[in-house]
């Protein structure tokens, strides 16, 4: 399958920042295989890809609500706005796992040049090696949890202190926020335990 038909881990609109004069621009991103790439549009997917930073290596991090900086060591850097709080931290999830992902590809194909003289694959290595890899990715998972089961805390502990409604409204809506962003991250880690579940009965 190449990249070009592979299904795409995410795909949507994002805000890109261009230069001085035009701002951030809106932009079709698309996220498969390690690589993330953009378009002016969806239709000119089919012709001319605007740019693409490859995630392996890449540190991705976020700035304010909706901001978020991919950078590949000076080479590339892409600063991007989502729509919301929410629609950023689910790209962020989605690129972390990708990252994650891309690195152990790399290092999986090492491994195949370093056996290339052994013949047949070992099932038991194999699956071990797909389960090792999902373990990464619950990893990653768990961290995004505790970062964002800690916002979530802080979050509610601010709630509980106030007698103000007005403040009591603003506070209340950066809970559902912070709220939200638990559960992607949760199910993030809920469906990767979910495919290890499957890769055990199967092994």
């Amino acid at each position: 399958m190449s990249e070009k038909q592979a299904d795409p881990d995410m795909k949507g609109w994002l805000y890109k920042w261009t230069n001085y004069l035009k701002g951030y621009q809106k932009r079709w991103f698309v996220l498969t295989n390690g690589l993330l790439s953009y378009y002016r549009s969806q239709a000119e997917m089919l012709h001319t890809c605007r740019g693409t930073i490859s995630l392996h290596g890449a540190v991705i991090h976020t700035e304010d609500s909706c901001n978020f900086v991919i950078s590949n060591g000076g080479t590339q850097t892409f600063h991007l706005k989502a729509s919301s709080e929410v629609e950023r931290q689910k790209w962020v999830t989605a690129l972390e796992l990708a990252k994650a992902k891309a690195i152990r590809q790399l290092e999986s194909e090492d491994e195949d040049e370093e056996d290339v003289s052994e013949s047949g694959a070992d099932d038991v290595s194999n699956t071990l090696k797909v389960l090792t890899a999902k373990l990464e990715d619950l990893r990653t998972c768990h961290d995004l949890i505790m970062k964002h089961g800690a916002a979530l805390q802080k979050s509610l502990g601010e709630l509980e202190a106030l007698d103000n409604t007005h403040d009591l409204t603003a506070k209340t809506k950066t809970v559902n926020e912070r709220a939200t962003l638990f559960r992607i991250s949760s199910n993030a880690m809920i469906n990767t335990s979910c495919e290890c579940s499957i890769l055990e009965s199967l092994a």
